[in-house]
């Protein structure tokens, strides 16, 4: 058996750009280092650490008419750099954006 093979479904795609992690009653600053359609993997750019399993709400508005913005509820399911603070989240669910 092949475990060298690439199992993800949907195709990640390199999009730094600025976010916003909310996280409790905290807003921190944090970027996206890339996007696909279940998740994103996240830079928190604070001396907050996160942990899996941790909830977050995540706002992207990058300013751009190609890029709709995201505000979606998603969770820690991957510490990537814990002493750098980068992780992977799982969009839970995605609120409306007008």
């Amino acid at each position: 058996m092949d475990n060298t093979r690439e199992r993800r479904t949907y195709i990640r795609v390199d999009l730094p750009v600025e976010c916003t992690i909310l996280f409790g009653d905290k807003k921190l600053p944090g970027e996206c280092l890339n996007i696909s359609a279940t998740g994103m993997s996240i830079v928190v750019k604070s001396s907050v650490s996160l942990n899996i399993g941790d909830e977050v709400e995540i706002q992207l508005d990058d300013a751009d008419d190609d890029l709709p913005p995201l505000d979606a509820n998603a969770k820690v399911v991957r510490i990537i750099d814990k002493e750098n603070r980068k992780y992977g989240i799982q969009f839970l669910s995605r609120k409306k954006t007008e």
